[in-house]
C-alpha cells in the first residue's frame, strides 16, 4: 500500500461517527469588542514575529479601518493557500512561519495581526461543502469545518474569508470552476471574491451572499481554533494523532496541485 492510500484510509473512520443528525447552531457569545482582544494558546500575538509583522504592516499612524485593509492584504497575499503538516493545529506564529495556510490556519493569523494592533476581532466556525476543495484534496467526508472573520470597526462586525485565497490561485481558480459550471472547487467560490473594503461583507469560499446552499451548520464563535476542536459539538475534522500524521502525508500532495493550478492561468 503506498503512503498517499495508507494517509487516506487513516482518515476515513473521522467520517463514520457524522451520520447523526447535525446539532442545533451553536449560542453566540457577548459581542462586546472588549472581549476580543485578549491572546489565546492559538492567537498567539505576544510571539515577537506576530507583533512585528503587524507593526510593520500596519503602523500606529493608520486608521484601524486602513489597518485592517493592510494586514488583510498581507494575509491574502503573503501566505500562501495550502496546508502544513499540523493541519489546524497551527499557531499564529507558525502559519507566518510557514507562509502557508487555509481557512482555519489563515483566519487565525488574520485576527492574531487585528488583535496585535488593537483591532477587536474573532473567528465564526461553521461547515461547507467539501466542493470548495475539488481539485485540490479529498478530506473524505461530505463538508468540512470552516472559519471566516469578524472584525469590529466602526462600531460594527464586519465580515470575512476574502483573504483566505491568494491572489494567483483565485484569478486562475475562479474562471475555471465558471467554465466547469461548478459552485466551488479549487479553493474559490464561483461568485466569490478576494477583495475587502473593509466594510461589506466579502468571502472567496462562505459565500453566504450567494443563495446556493453550501452549509449545514453554524458552530458559532470559539476563542480560537484549538478551542473550537475541544468544545465543539461533532465537528467534522477533528483529527487524532493517526490522521492528524496522515494529513501531513497528504499536504504535499495538495499544495502541489493548488501550484500547478496558480501556474495554468
Amino acid at each position: 500500500m503506498t503512503r498517499r492510500k495508507i494517509a487516506q484510509a487513516a482518515l476515513l473512520p473521522l467520517a463514520l461517527p457524522l451520520l447523526a443528525t447535525p446539532a442545533p447552531a451553536a449560542t453566540r457569545p457577548s459581542d462586546d469588542p472588549a472581549n476580543y482582544l485578549h491572546p489565546t494558546a492559538y492567537l498567539d500575538f505576544g510571539h515577537p514575529h506576530v507583533r512585528e509583522a503587524a507593526g510593520d504592516i500596519a503602523g500606529q499612524g493608520m486608521s484601524d479601518a486602513d489597518a485592517a485593509r493592510a494586514i488583510f492584504r498581507f494575509v491574502r497575499d503573503e501566505i500562501a493557500f495550502g496546508f502544513s503538516g499540523g493541519f489546524w493545529n497551527n499557531t499564529a506564529s507558525e502559519v507566518l512561519r510557514s507562509g502557508r495556510g487555509y481557512c482555519n490556519t489563515k483566519s487565525t493569523l488574520f485576527v492574531a495581526l487585528l488583535r496585535a494592533r488593537g483591532i477587536p476581532a474573532r473567528q465564526v466556525f461553521v461547515d461547507i461543502r467539501t466542493s470548495v476543495l475539488h481539485g485540490i484534496i479529498s478530506p473524505g467526508t461530505p463538508y468540512v469545518d470552516h472559519s471566516y472573520s469578524e472584525v469590529h470597526l466602526d462600531g460594527a462586525w464586519r465580515a470575512t474569508d476574502a483573504y483566505i485565497t491568494d491572489p494567483d490561485l483565485f484569478a486562475a481558480a475562479q474562471p475555471r470552476i465558471l467554465r466547469e459550471g461548478r459552485v466551488m472547487g479549487y479553493g474559490v467560490h464561483a461568485t466569490g471574491s478576494n477583495d475587502w473594503d473593509g466594510e461589506s461583507p466579502s468571502f472567496a469560499q462562505f459565500n453566504m451572499l450567494d443563495e446556493r446552499p453550501i452549509s449545514t451548520r453554524t458552530f458559532g464563535v470559539f476563542d480560537d481554533v484549538g478551542d473550537f476542536y475541544t468544545r465543539a459539538d461533532a465537528p467534522w475534522n477533528r483529527l487524532n494523532m493517526l490522521a492528524r500524521t496522515a494529513f501531513g502525508v497528504l499536504a504535499g500532495g495538495a499544495n502541489a496541485r493548488a501550484d500547478a493550478i496558480r501556474r495554468d492561468r
